[in-house]
């Protein structure tokens, strides 16, 4: 990367927008990043400041996350006179965090992890509950539509002994008609009285 992408003479000092020590390590300034960007994140601190805080964080982080452009950075701030051991614990040891600022960021890494759990759990819950509402659509259905077809063939099996039954009365009237019919067509036979001979 040109060096010339890196502000040779930056207005302020990005180790101290971090609040790290120059010497720090790249997995502390992207922890001091993350920390400072959750503080100062617009979406979750509504300050007036914030959006102009986050831009410089932003800014710097860009810069001492590069190795090339850290080194160049490095270059223009000790020739403008930034001092070299800034925000250096007193015992000279760089990597002695604050126990105060170590619980914070423990805390605010534990409040991070429950809350994606807590949207992992709600997320499942949502699946768990379509899957459960999935499954009662389909028993409901299938009920349905055993309802259904119990219905229809016990209406078949209704009209089958209806047509069944009509047919019966039909052939025993017809049997009847055609009883009758033969009874008055057949000749009157008269029968004499012992008195009429």
């Amino acid at each position: 990367m040109a060096l010339s992408s890196v502000p040779m003479k930056p207005k302020e000092d990005y180790y101290k927008v971090l609040q790290v020590d120059p010497s720090a390590e790249p997995e502390v300034i992207t922890a001091a990043y993350r920390r400072l960007a959750f503080k100062y994140h617009p979406d979750t601190n509504k300050s007036p400041e914030a959006e102009a805080r986050m831009r410089q964080i932003n800014e710097a982080y860009e810069v001492l996350s590069n190795p090339v452009r850290r080194a160049a950075f490095d270059r223009a701030r000790q020739g403008l006179g930034f001092s070299a051991e800034y925000n250096r614990p007193a015992n000279g040891n760089a990597s002695t965090v604050d126990p105060k600022e170590y619980d914070l960021r423990e805390a605010e890494l534990e409040r991070n992890r429950a809350v994606r759990a807590a949207e992992d759990a709600y997320r499942q819950a949502i699946r768990n509950a379509d899957i459960e509402r999935d499954r009662a659509l389909r028993e409901a259905e299938t009920e349905y539509n055993r309802a259904k077809r119990n219905i229809e063939e016990a209406w078949k099996r209704a009209r089958r002994d209806a047509d069944i039954e009509r047919d019966r009365l039909l052939k025993e009237a017809e049997e009847k008609f055609a009883r009758a019919k033969r009874a008055a067509q057949a000749p009157v036979r008269r029968t004499w009285s012992p008195s009429e001979l």
